[in-house]
């Protein structure tokens, strides 16, 4: 823990424990993400005894969703390099039409995520390295189009079937 009477200082390490943001996904400076404390690790030190498992149900989802996605048009999964082992953290589709298809899953009570909306080189962090829009056009197109669908340890295949159908009546 820092404390200081200096709010400009106390401005810029609030900043820097948050990889360099203050708002959601908009990252001012390089920044780190410090926020492991003693209580956070003791928790994480009892939950590790689950990993292989919860590693074990996440890469069936991902079977499960690469299964019932796969023939739609327009819907690009994830790949998956040959002799890797993802363990799918997350579950992340391309969609040109991501706003659209994220707002229909909501109306069918199905919550989505956009993780990283703003490419790293578009963030006021890396301004000055004069990398504007246009410049890393793959990185842009990743930036507009991902939409991570719902996966946790425990959720069931009829969770991921109900997902994949709404995803299908769009």
């Amino acid at each position: 823990a820092i404390t200081t009477n200096d709010a400009t200082l106390a401005q810029q390490l609030r900043r820097l424990r948050n990889y360099g943001a203050l708002r959601k996904n908009e990252h001012e400076l390089p920044g780190y993400n410090s926020r492991l404390d003693e209580l956070q690790a003791a928790v994480l030190r009892v939950k590790l005894q689950y990993l292989a498992e919860w590693t074990r149900q996440r890469r069936q989802l991902a079977a499960w969703y690469t299964a019932y996605l796969a023939d739609i048009p327009g819907l690009r999964l994830p790949a998956v390099v040959a002799g890797a082992e993802p363990v799918w953290h997350l579950y992340v589709v391309h969609t040109a039409r991501r706003d659209a298809l994220r707002q229909h899953l909501a109306a069918h009570g199905i919550e989505t995520l956009v993780h990283y909306p703003t490419p790293p080189h578009l963030q006021p962090a890396y301004a000055g390295l004069g990398l504007g829009a246009g410049v890393l056009p793959i990185a842009e197109e990743l930036a507009a189009t991902c939409l991570s669908l719902p996966l946790w340890p425990g959720m069931a295949e009829a969770a991921v079937a109900q997902v994949a159908q709404v995803v299908r009546s769009f």
